[in-house]
């Protein structure tokens, strides 16, 4: 729902966080008409809305396709930034599991994407007293223009 509220209405939206969802298979549905940014949340052993992609009436593309749809929207490079340390969201899971994958330089108008990947997560994850804030700082970060 998040991905299609950006799509329909970039002229009002400046951010959204996704759980386990995904993008348009045909991105031609996708009319944003301004950079909206992206925190796409995903577990990669997630069995219900699966990583690498799937079908749920109809196909969906992966987490990774999903980000990198929004990357070519919002204009960015393509490099990805894989520098940030991982951040621990998931008290079911031992240490900081969660990889972070961003895509931030020479997006348009301060947009970003990015791909938190919960490693070994479930679909539905236990969250650490750290998600809400860290996914508010996001949204925050990236107010529209």
């Amino acid at each position: 729902m998040a991905f299609r509220m950006a799509c329909d209405h970039a002229d009002q939206i400046a951010a959204v966080a996704t759980l386990a969802g995904a993008m348009f298979q045909d991105v031609t549905k996708c009319k944003a008409a301004e950079p909206v940014s992206q925190l796409h949340i995903h577990a990669d052993t997630d069995t219900e809305n699966l990583y690498d992609g799937g079908s749920i009436n109809a196909p969906y593309p992966s987490a990774v396709t999903s980000v990198n749809d929004w990357v070519t929207f919002d204009g960015c490079a393509t490099t990805p930034d894989t520098s940030a340390p991982p951040l621990d969201l998931d008290v079911n899971l031992t240490g900081a599991e969660t990889t972070v994958t961003k895509y931030a330089a020479g997006c348009k108008a301060g947009s970003a994407a990015e791909l938190w990947t919960i490693n070994g997560g479930a679909h539905s994850p236990t969250f650490t007293p750290a998600f809400a804030p860290a996914v508010i700082d996001f949204l925050l970060a990236h107010p529209k223009p």
